[in-house]
């Protein structure tokens, strides 16, 4: 796969990155151009160079990057076809002739890299075939390939180091039998949807027989006849009986894992049982080591997980005495603690560090019993449970005290900081807080006091200052606000005085910021709108920097009059006054205080509020009447005369009082007056 890929970059090198045109314009074929193969949609054109003949390929739309898919050399292209050997992809394959003798190659399309990739397991098959043919073609390849039992030649196995495993012609061979996914023979034939895996034998010696066994993967087969499945090695051993899918092992044995050729399993058989060194690793990093004795790991073994390890000794398959933990830093492996075992199971003292902490204790039968150290703290165990006075570690160096039932927390628990003061005071039922909760501060005065049942608020939740001063009265049901909610500023005055109703606020709520400097109030109350609700009523007020900036009163939730302030100055930005007789005055101002306009509107609008109905000015009505502009001098800018919603007259003057016109042309009567402040 290296070399083909190394070739590729040396076609687009010698091609060069520039040309617009298709690479194989004004070239000689060797081969008609085949545009859109079916398994990867290349255009694919076999080049006369020299005396020889190349191979090329593109899968980009321009068609100016080819990859050379390989190199026939003198050789006359006789034909260019593909076929299924597997359910993954397809195979593509080239029939040649050089030196009077016919040839094959094939090759499989990666999607992930978009190259081509010569099967090199498949080339022994394919020479046998075309040994010695007078005549050969594609349907003659294609019948003989599928002689050949199913099998994905593109995978790649690690060596073991034995010869004769890694030297293995995977298309050769002789068909034993197929298994279905018990290992149980499949007498039917074809053998059809359970088959699971097969095997075959390729040498025989002295009664045992070299044996590759193959399994088919977990993807499903493709439709129609034969069916396919993605089969790769899954096993190579020496054995007696072939015919049984396990058991008559003899033998050395290699294992390749599931999602790959990686080595999964190396060691050898005697009669059916694992003997001698044996060696495992899984594609979680995991790797084991150590020696079988008639089937039953015995002796020394080292069982790895990614970076921690542990040694220690079997006895007919099962753990005993101490077993050595380490953990692997920086290629030097660094003793982390111990365990031990009896007849398998933990049981004696054990100490392990995690993450820098000792923990230690002993076990009972694979069970953690009497005291123990551990990361959350220190206490007893019982059957491995958690039982009895525990001290736990929180953080910023803080402990707790707590007595433990069944592992569940009960009764009170007491927290104290890295100095030893009392913070926290909680209660548990069956580890669920139950019961007072009080926190302290780290001069010891009581911060807050809070009632609990079953895990939840309920009841008065009670806040306090440091120097003892009550700043919060809240109520509390089912872990929301329900019911009087009072918050105090530090000198005792009142800030939010009210009540939560269904999880909504009614009454005045103040709010404060961290230097209790109010930054709004509001009133808010309960009516019928449509169903039952919670909006503001009356007067609302907002501060900036502790000055007012802004009050509007509100009418059951809707907006009426407001008022906006500049709260450096104090002065009026802009107003919405509501008068007698639905009159709506609203007026803008200039930075000195003086009126910039004045527009005056009337109507309303109708709302139903616990079922009576209740006039709101919240709309701005229709224009009526006079409307007023100004200079900033104060005199009059502009008056319009707003008839039946309809201008009437408008009149624009200078900022001495002098017109500068008019619409219609000189209606209306010149201006008499400087506006008011």
């Amino acid at each position: 796969m290296q070399w083909t890929r190394s070739l590729g970059l040396i076609a687009c090198l010698a091609f060069g990155s520039t040309q617009a045109a298709p690479f194989y314009a004004d070239k000689s074929l060797a081969h008609p151009l085949i545009t859109g193969l079916a398994e990867s949609s290349a255009t694919l054109a076999f080049i006369k160079q020299g005396s020889g003949v190349k191979g090329y390929y593109s899968v980009d739309p321009d068609e100016s990057q080819p990859q050379l898919l390989d190199d026939f050399g003198v050789a006359t292209i006789e034909s260019v076809f593909n076929i299924a050997l597997d359910d993954e992809s397809l195979t593509r394959l080239v029939l040649f002739k050089q030196r009077g003798q016919y040839r094959v190659h094939a090759y499989r399309y990666n999607e992930s890299d978009h190259l081509y990739q010569r099967l090199e397991k498949l080339q022994p098959a394919l020479e046998r075939i075309a040994k010695d043919r007078k005549k050969l073609d594609a349907p003659t390849v294609k019948q003989a390939l599928r002689q050949l039992t199913p099998l994905n030649y593109s995978y790649f196995y690690e060596d073991s180091g034995i010869e004769e495993f890694d030297r293995l012609d995977h298309s050769a061979g002789t068909l034993v039998g197929y298994f279905d996914q018990n290992g149980q023979p499949i007498t039917a034939h074809p053998p059809g949807a359970e088959q699971y895996s097969y095997k075959k034998t390729f040498v025989e010696k002295d009664g045992r027989f070299l044996t590759a066994t193959y399994w088919r993967g977990e993807t499903p087969a493709l439709e129609g006849e034969p069916l396919l499945y993605n089969y790769r090695a899954s096993r190579i051993a020496w054995e007696t009986e072939p015919r049984r899918f396990t058991g008559s092992e003899d033998g050395a044995c290699v294992e390749y894992s599931d999602s790959g050729g990686a080595v999964a399993a190396q060691g050898a058989y005697a009669h059916g049982q694992r003997t001698g060194e044996w060696s495992f690793s899984n594609p979680d990093d995991g790797w084991t080591h150590g020696r079988y004795v008639d089937g039953k790991r015995q002796g020394q073994w080292t069982e790895t997980y990614r970076w921690q390890s542990a040694t220690g000794e079997y006895r007919d398959d099962l753990r005993e005495g101490r077993w050595v933990l380490s953990y692997d830093e920086g290629g030097e492996s660094a003793v982390t603690g111990f365990q031990t075992y009896i007849h398998g199971v933990l049981n004696g003292p054990s100490e392990e560090k995690v993450d820098g902490f000792t923990e230690s204790g002993s076990y009972r039968n694979d069970k953690r019993e009497g005291p123990w150290v551990t990361q959350a703290g220190r206490g007893n165990f019982e059957n491995d449970l958690k039982s009895g006075p525990w001290i736990l570690k929180t953080d910023k160096g803080h402990s707790q005290s707590v007595n433990f039932v069944a592992d569940k927390k009960e009764g009170e628990l007491r927290e104290t900081d890295a100095n030893g003061v009392l913070v926290l005071i909680e209660h548990y039922q069956a580890d669920v807080l139950s019961g007072t909760r009080e926190g302290y501060s780290p001069s010891g005065n009581l911060q807050y006091s809070q009632q609990y049942e079953n895990g939840k608020r309920e009841g008065r939740s009670l806040g306090y200052s440091e120097d003892g001063k009550l700043i919060s009265d809240i109520s509390w049901h089912n872990d929301r606000y329900e019911g009087p909610h009072l918050t105090f500023l530090r000198d005792g005055t009142p800030a939010t005085v009210g009540r939560f109703e269904g999880g909504r606020f009614v009454g005045l709520m103040k709010q404060y910021d961290q230097d209790e400097v109010l930054y709004e109030e509001a009133n808010w109350c309960r009516f019928d709108k449509f169903g039952s609700t919670v909006e503001r009523c009356g007067k609302q007020r907002r501060f900036t920097h502790g000055k007012l900036s802004w009050e509007t009163d509100f009418l059951f939730g809707s907006p009426q009059g407001s008022i906006e302030y500049n709260y450096e100055t104090g002065q009026k930005i802009r107003e919405k006054i509501i008068g007698d007789n639905d009159q709506i005055t609203q007026r803008t101002y200039y930075d000195n205080g003086q009126v910039e306009c004045q527009k005056n509107s009337a109507g309303f609008t109708w709302m139903t509020i616990n079922q009576q109905q209740v006039k709101s000015h919240e709309s701005n009505g229709q224009l009526v009447g006079e409307q007023l502009c100004y200079h900033r001098n104060g005199a009059i800018k502009s008056r319009e005369l707003i008839d039946n919603g309809l201008s009437a007259c408008r009149i624009v003057y200078d900022e001495s009082g002098q017109r500068l016109s008019s619409s219609p042309t000189n209606c209306g009567a010149p201006a008499t007056a400087a506006a008011g402040q």
